[in-house]
Protein backbone atom coordinates (compact mmCIF):
# COMPACT_ATOMS: atom_id res chain seq x y z
CA UNK A 1 0.00 0.00 0.00
CA UNK A 2 1.16 3.77 -0.73
CA UNK A 3 2.55 5.21 2.16
CA UNK A 4 1.16 9.05 3.78
CA UNK A 5 3.29 12.22 5.32
CA UNK A 6 1.99 14.98 6.99
CA UNK A 7 4.05 17.32 8.98
CA UNK A 8 1.99 20.13 10.94
CA UNK A 9 4.67 22.96 12.45
CA UNK A 10 4.13 25.90 14.34
CA UNK A 11 7.17 27.55 12.74
CA UNK A 12 8.72 27.50 9.23
CA UNK A 13 11.23 25.45 9.25
CA UNK A 14 13.65 23.40 6.73
CA UNK A 15 12.00 19.87 6.62
CA UNK A 16 14.31 18.29 3.89
CA UNK A 17 15.77 15.44 5.97
CA UNK A 18 12.56 14.56 7.12
CA UNK A 19 11.76 14.06 3.39
CA UNK A 20 14.40 12.01 2.84
CA UNK A 21 14.10 9.67 5.64
CA UNK A 22 10.66 9.08 4.31
CA UNK A 23 11.73 8.35 1.06
CA UNK A 24 14.83 6.29 2.23
CA UNK A 25 12.83 4.05 4.36
CA UNK A 26 9.56 3.82 2.01
CA UNK A 27 11.08 3.97 -1.37
CA UNK A 28 11.99 0.95 -2.51
CA UNK A 29 8.38 -0.78 -1.66
CA UNK A 30 6.13 1.86 -3.58
CA UNK A 31 7.89 3.25 -6.48
CA UNK A 32 5.03 4.17 -8.67
CA UNK A 33 5.33 7.83 -8.20
CA UNK A 34 6.45 10.24 -5.43
CA UNK A 35 4.43 13.95 -4.89
CA UNK A 36 4.87 16.36 -2.14
CA UNK A 37 2.80 19.68 -1.38
CA UNK A 38 4.70 22.42 0.92
CA UNK A 39 2.75 25.50 2.07
CA UNK A 40 4.68 28.63 0.98
CA UNK A 41 3.86 31.37 3.66
CA UNK A 42 3.77 34.19 1.39
CA UNK A 43 1.00 33.00 -1.13
CA UNK A 44 -0.97 30.42 1.35
CA UNK A 45 -1.39 28.22 -1.48
CA UNK A 46 0.87 24.43 -1.26
CA UNK A 47 3.21 23.91 -4.31
CA UNK A 48 2.61 20.64 -5.59
CA UNK A 49 5.83 19.02 -6.84
CA UNK A 50 5.55 15.40 -8.65
CA UNK A 51 7.96 13.02 -9.75
CA UNK A 52 7.54 9.68 -11.84
CA UNK A 53 9.84 7.54 -13.43
CA UNK A 54 9.88 3.78 -14.28
CA UNK A 55 13.31 3.22 -13.08
CA UNK A 56 13.06 3.95 -9.30
CA UNK A 57 17.03 4.96 -8.42
CA UNK A 58 16.14 8.05 -10.99
CA UNK A 59 12.80 8.36 -9.49
CA UNK A 60 15.01 8.39 -6.05
CA UNK A 61 17.68 10.28 -8.26
CA UNK A 62 14.99 13.37 -9.25
CA UNK A 63 13.17 13.57 -5.49
CA UNK A 64 16.42 14.51 -4.38
CA UNK A 65 18.08 16.84 -6.69
CA UNK A 66 14.54 18.49 -7.06
CA UNK A 67 14.41 18.82 -3.28
CA UNK A 68 16.40 21.89 -2.21
CA UNK A 69 15.37 23.52 0.97
CA UNK A 70 11.69 22.57 2.04
CA UNK A 71 11.08 25.38 4.50
CA UNK A 72 7.64 25.64 5.45
CA UNK A 73 5.29 24.67 8.46
CA UNK A 74 2.87 22.50 6.71
CA UNK A 75 3.34 19.69 4.32
CA UNK A 76 2.16 16.36 2.96
CA UNK A 77 3.41 13.43 1.02
CA UNK A 78 3.02 10.47 -0.96
CA UNK A 79 4.70 7.72 -1.70
CA UNK A 80 2.77 5.45 -4.41
CA UNK A 81 2.44 1.63 -4.93
CA UNK A 82 -0.70 1.48 -7.87
CA UNK A 83 -3.66 -0.35 -7.86
CA UNK A 84 -5.89 1.69 -9.71
CA UNK A 85 -5.04 3.77 -12.64
CA UNK A 86 -2.35 3.67 -14.38
CA UNK A 87 1.42 4.66 -13.98
CA UNK A 88 1.88 7.92 -14.23
CA UNK A 89 3.10 11.63 -13.29
CA UNK A 90 -0.81 12.77 -13.55
CA UNK A 91 -1.97 10.23 -11.21
CA UNK A 92 0.73 10.90 -8.70
CA UNK A 93 -0.50 12.35 -5.11
CA UNK A 94 -0.87 14.92 -3.66
CA UNK A 95 -4.03 15.90 -5.60
CA UNK A 96 -5.22 19.74 -6.29
CA UNK A 97 -8.45 21.16 -6.19
CA UNK A 98 -10.23 24.90 -5.67
CA UNK A 99 -13.45 26.15 -4.26
CA UNK A 100 -13.48 29.70 -5.42
CA UNK A 101 -9.72 30.53 -4.50
CA UNK A 102 -9.98 28.57 -1.41
CA UNK A 103 -7.11 25.75 -2.66
CA UNK A 104 -6.72 22.05 -0.66
CA UNK A 105 -4.48 19.35 -1.25
CA UNK A 106 -5.00 15.52 -0.96
CA UNK A 107 -3.19 12.23 -0.35
CA UNK A 108 -4.82 8.85 -0.34
CA UNK A 109 -3.81 5.62 0.90
CA UNK A 110 -6.06 2.70 0.13
CA UNK A 111 -8.57 1.00 -2.59
CA UNK A 112 -11.92 1.99 -3.54
CA UNK A 113 -14.20 0.26 -6.47
CA UNK A 114 -15.66 0.23 -8.69
CA UNK A 115 -14.74 3.49 -9.87
CA UNK A 116 -18.11 4.26 -11.73
CA UNK A 117 -19.65 4.65 -7.88
CA UNK A 118 -17.99 7.88 -7.15
CA UNK A 119 -17.21 8.82 -11.31
CA UNK A 120 -21.25 9.25 -10.83
CA UNK A 121 -21.20 11.41 -7.90
CA UNK A 122 -19.21 14.64 -9.70
CA UNK A 123 -20.90 17.41 -11.40
CA UNK A 124 -18.27 20.66 -11.54
CA UNK A 125 -15.14 18.67 -9.50
CA UNK A 126 -14.00 16.50 -11.98
CA UNK A 127 -10.67 14.61 -12.11
CA UNK A 128 -7.51 16.06 -14.29
CA UNK A 129 -6.83 12.63 -15.20
CA UNK A 130 -8.61 10.23 -18.21
CA UNK A 131 -7.65 6.84 -16.40
CA UNK A 132 -8.15 8.56 -12.86
CA UNK A 133 -6.92 6.85 -9.42
CA UNK A 134 -9.80 5.91 -7.28
CA UNK A 135 -7.83 8.39 -5.04
CA UNK A 136 -8.51 11.82 -7.09
CA UNK A 137 -11.95 10.61 -7.82
CA UNK A 138 -12.33 10.15 -3.76
CA UNK A 139 -11.12 13.90 -3.17
CA UNK A 140 -13.16 15.11 -6.18
CA UNK A 141 -16.03 13.85 -4.31
CA UNK A 142 -14.82 15.33 -1.33
CA UNK A 143 -15.03 18.87 -3.12
CA UNK A 144 -18.19 18.35 -4.85
CA UNK A 145 -19.88 17.73 -1.63
CA UNK A 146 -18.35 20.67 0.25
CA UNK A 147 -18.90 22.96 -2.92
CA UNK A 148 -22.39 21.91 -2.90
CA UNK A 149 -23.45 22.23 0.91
CA UNK A 150 -21.70 26.00 0.44
CA UNK A 151 -19.63 24.91 3.53
CA UNK A 152 -17.78 27.54 5.63
CA UNK A 153 -14.12 26.37 4.27
CA UNK A 154 -12.57 28.53 7.34
CA UNK A 155 -14.92 26.10 9.68
CA UNK A 156 -13.02 22.98 10.33
CA UNK A 157 -16.07 21.87 12.43
CA UNK A 158 -17.94 22.30 9.36
CA UNK A 159 -15.14 20.40 6.90
CA UNK A 160 -15.05 17.48 9.65
CA UNK A 161 -18.85 17.18 9.23
CA UNK A 162 -19.04 16.95 5.35
CA UNK A 163 -16.09 14.43 5.67
CA UNK A 164 -17.45 11.96 8.25
CA UNK A 165 -20.77 12.34 5.46
CA UNK A 166 -18.88 11.20 2.63
CA UNK A 167 -17.24 8.21 4.13
CA UNK A 168 -20.60 7.13 5.15
CA UNK A 169 -22.03 7.56 1.50
CA UNK A 170 -19.13 5.95 0.11
CA UNK A 171 -19.32 3.09 2.79
CA UNK A 172 -22.47 2.54 1.77
CA UNK A 173 -22.10 2.24 -1.92
CA UNK A 174 -18.60 1.14 -2.67
CA UNK A 175 -15.81 -1.89 -1.39
CA UNK A 176 -13.40 -0.42 0.56
CA UNK A 177 -10.29 -1.92 1.77
CA UNK A 178 -8.67 1.23 3.82
CA UNK A 179 -9.36 4.71 3.40
CA UNK A 180 -6.79 6.39 4.76
CA UNK A 181 -6.30 9.60 3.64
CA UNK A 182 -4.91 13.49 4.46
CA UNK A 183 -6.61 16.93 3.10
CA UNK A 184 -4.85 19.93 3.88
CA UNK A 185 -5.67 23.76 3.12
CA UNK A 186 -3.69 26.97 4.33
CA UNK A 187 -4.72 26.46 8.24
CA UNK A 188 -5.74 23.23 8.58
CA UNK A 189 -4.48 19.37 8.02
CA UNK A 190 -7.06 17.23 8.54
CA UNK A 191 -6.24 13.35 8.62
CA UNK A 192 -8.47 10.73 8.84
CA UNK A 193 -7.56 6.87 9.80
CA UNK A 194 -9.03 3.81 8.59
CA UNK A 195 -6.88 1.57 10.63
CA UNK A 196 -3.05 2.68 9.69
CA UNK A 197 -1.79 5.42 10.29
CA UNK A 198 1.07 6.53 12.99
CA UNK A 199 1.76 10.11 14.96
CA UNK A 200 4.52 11.67 17.25
CA UNK A 201 5.25 15.28 18.59
CA UNK A 202 8.39 15.84 17.85
CA UNK A 203 9.31 18.27 20.46
CA UNK A 204 8.54 15.60 22.95
CA UNK A 205 11.11 13.56 21.62
CA UNK A 206 14.81 14.71 22.51
CA UNK A 207 16.09 11.36 20.70
CA UNK A 208 14.17 12.14 17.38
CA UNK A 209 16.36 14.89 16.07
CA UNK A 210 17.56 13.92 12.58
CA UNK A 211 21.01 15.83 11.75
CA UNK A 212 21.52 18.89 12.26
CA UNK A 213 18.00 19.98 13.80
CA UNK A 214 17.29 21.27 17.12
CA UNK A 215 13.78 21.22 18.45
CA UNK A 216 12.24 23.60 21.32
CA UNK A 217 9.03 24.23 22.80
CA UNK A 218 8.17 26.90 20.35
CA UNK A 219 9.22 24.95 16.82
CA UNK A 220 7.23 21.26 17.76
CA UNK A 221 6.27 19.61 14.83
CA UNK A 222 3.06 16.73 14.42
CA UNK A 223 4.02 14.14 11.75
CA UNK A 224 1.06 11.70 10.70
CA UNK A 225 2.95 8.86 8.77
CA UNK A 226 1.76 5.42 7.72
CA UNK A 227 4.24 3.91 9.65
CA UNK A 228 6.91 4.73 11.80
CA UNK A 229 9.13 7.07 10.44
CA UNK A 230 11.82 8.26 12.77
CA UNK A 231 13.64 5.87 15.04
CA UNK A 232 14.40 6.88 19.15
CA UNK A 233 11.04 8.31 18.77
CA UNK A 234 7.64 7.91 20.69
CA UNK A 235 5.15 6.38 18.21
CA UNK A 236 0.98 6.32 18.54
CA UNK A 237 -1.50 4.62 16.88
CA UNK A 238 -4.51 6.74 15.83
CA UNK A 239 -8.01 5.07 16.60
CA UNK A 240 -8.93 3.22 13.48
CA UNK A 241 -12.28 5.57 11.83
CA UNK A 242 -10.51 8.64 13.24
CA UNK A 243 -9.94 12.37 12.09
CA UNK A 244 -7.79 14.42 13.55
CA UNK A 245 -7.43 18.12 13.15
CA UNK A 246 -4.24 19.51 13.23
CA UNK A 247 -2.91 23.22 13.36
CA UNK A 248 0.13 24.56 13.82
CA UNK A 249 1.77 21.98 15.49
CA UNK A 250 -1.29 20.86 17.74
CA UNK A 251 -3.96 18.51 17.79
CA UNK A 252 -7.35 20.76 16.96
CA UNK A 253 -9.57 18.11 17.41
CA UNK A 254 -10.17 14.72 17.51
CA UNK A 255 -12.79 12.01 16.79
CA UNK A 256 -13.79 8.32 16.45
CA UNK A 257 -17.14 7.84 14.17
CA UNK A 258 -19.20 5.38 15.16
CA UNK A 259 -21.29 5.29 12.73
CA UNK A 260 -19.52 3.58 9.77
Amino acid sequence: MCKLLALSGSSEEDNKSILEAFVKKFGSTNPDGWGMALLDESTGLYRIKKFYHRDRRRLEEAFLRDLGEVRTRSLIAHLRKASIGRKSQENCHPFEGYIGNHQFVFAHNGSVWPRRVLESKLVNHKPKSDDPTDSELVFCYIMEVLEERGVDLNSWRDIVETINSVILSIRSEALITKLNFILADKSYIYCYNWGELQYTLMEENTNSKLPNETFSPSNGKFLVCSRPLLENCSWNSIPPKTILVLREGKIQFSSKNTKY
